[in-house]
């Protein structure tokens, strides 16, 4: 019977819709190695995220029926609100995988069209939130996290272009809507990453303020490029148009790029820095993410830590598919190699929440993550 409630108040009442970056992380890394030349890796994460997908929409369900009015604070609270629309990504991918593997497109387009209705669910909490909020300058209630309304947006365009595809579909109308949800996403990310550009460079910004959900500064690019190296590839010859894409694909690329170093050099800061009582220990200096999955008193995994791996997937895949677009070899090369460090933390991220499922499940009472 304690088991039972531990269930039912750790696992439904206090799912955390961060869970649904795992999807979306495990999604795009399988799709990545199946490009790459690894289908069997690339197979085995998309087995996992079968498991995986049916069991946290079960969750949310659940969570819905028994914990309403909680599901519904949450809604009302930007930054959990703002976390549905990992859903909304997650579906999406679920959708690519199916159509990479399976070419079920029936069952891509009924996960597509559920994305589609989650999306402006999600975006109608989120305005509401956003305008509830009046004692706060926007860069300060900007963050990491906010990014997500890129990449959802973004998602909706990659699968609609997947699907335009694989049923054929040709009409100038057809790519108009999808290409308008791409457009969105192009011009929400410049206006996003400016301020947070102001507010982590120029205003004062603690290490202790960096979290997992930072490396969306460079996913939302990366699936931006992505969705523009899909249109590239495969809308119908409309050179003009597609040369433009074609530009403002590479640009996004090359901003994308630019953030690595210094997500990576945050990453490495925060891990290292476990507090200022004690030394950090070596097996944390040689690779500081290893804190995500193993230790005590520095394990460091939470559910929003999949908001790390999910870019480095995309940006696999996105520098992988432009290169094909654009006829340039050598971003295969980058990649393999990126892909393989991707495929680490990926593996890091999964320890760590198989880890945090059995002690949650095992506790009373469970710890909440924001």
């Amino acid at each position: 019977m304690k088991l039972l409630n531990a269930i039912i108040d750790n696992g439904i009442r206090d799912f955390h819709p961060a869970y649904f970056a795992m999807i979306m992380a495990t999604g795009i890394v399988s799709i990545a190695f199946e490009a790459i030349g690894f289908p069997a890796i690339a197979k085995t994460l998309f087995g996992i995220n079968l498991l995986f997908y049916p069991a946290f929409c079960g969750l949310l369900a659940a969570r819905g029926m028994i914990f309403w009015p909680k599901l519904l604070a949450d809604f009302r609270t930007l930054r959990r609100a703002l976390l549905f629309l990992t859903f909304v990504v997650g579906t999406n991918t679920i959708g690519m995988q199916l159509i990479y593997f399976y070419q079920a497109t029936g069952l891509a387009m009924l996960l597509w069209s559920t994305a589609l209705v989650s999306w402006f669910g999600c975006i109608y909490f989120i305005t509401h939130c956003f305008f509830a909020i009046r004692d706060k300058p926007i860069y300060e209630i900007v963050n990491g996290v906010t990014l997500l309304l890129v990449v959802s947006t973004t998602s909706v365009s990659l699968l609609g272009i997947r699907l335009l595809d694989s049923m054929g579909i040709n009409e100038a109308y057809a790519y108009c809507v999808v290409g308008g949800f791409w457009l969105t996403g192009f011009v929400l990310y410049l206006i996003i990453i400016t301020m947070l550009i102001y507010r982590m460079f120029f205003r004062q910004f603690e290490i202790a303020e960096w979290d997992a959900p930072y490396w969306i500064c460079m996913g939302a690019a990366a699936i931006i490029t992505l969705a523009g190296s899909e249109f590239i590839i495969r809308m119908p010859e409309w050179e003009n148009i597609r040369m433009v894409v074609m530009k403002m694909t590479v640009f996004i690329w090359f901003l994308g790029t630019l953030w690595i170093p210094y997500l990576l050099l945050m990453d490495i800061r925060k891990f290292i820095r476990v507090n200022a009582a004690t030394s950090t220990p070596l097996w944390i200096k040689m690779l500081p993410w290893s804190r995500l999955a193993f230790g005590k008193q520095h394990y460091a995994y939470d559910p929003p830590a999949w908001s790390r791996v999910f870019p480095m997937g995309m940006y696999t895949a996105s520098t992988l598919f432009l290169g094909q677009a654009a006829g340039i070899e050598y971003l295969a090369i980058i990649s393999q190699y990126w892909g393989w460090f991707a495929l680490l933390i990926w593996f890091l991220t999964f320890m760590g929440m198989l880890r945090a499922v059995i002690h949650t499940i095992r506790l009373p009472t469970s710890k909440q993550y924001d």
